[in-house]
């Protein structure tokens, strides 16, 4: 039996609001669920990755933020933390 795979693309982004809040919920759950999963296995996975990007662009679609961003270079828009985080440690 094949694994279940990620979408391609993110979520139609033409929806009714309400229906892009619900998936955004969803989709926050997921990142929780995946990140205590790879908490506990030591591990990442790439569709962690697939997630965080659905969320990024649901949570523009909802909040309407996301059109000014996409006029800035990606340089622009980093946000630099300071140093790395080890998602694997509490401290």
């Amino acid at each position: 039996m094949d694994r279940p795979r990620c979408a391609d693309k993110a979520p139609n982004l033409k929806q009714p609001k309400e229906i892009l809040e619900h998936l955004l919920a969803i989709e926050l759950e997921r990142l929780e669920t995946a990140v205590r999963i790879e908490r506990e296995r030591k591990i990442v996975f790439p569709e962690t990755s697939i997630i965080i990007r659905d969320i990024q662009k649901l949570n523009a679609a909802v909040n309407g933020n996301g059109e000014d961003e996409q006029q800035t270079s990606p340089v622009e828009r980093v946000q630099p933390i300071g140093q790395f985080v080890d998602i694997f440690n509490d401290t």
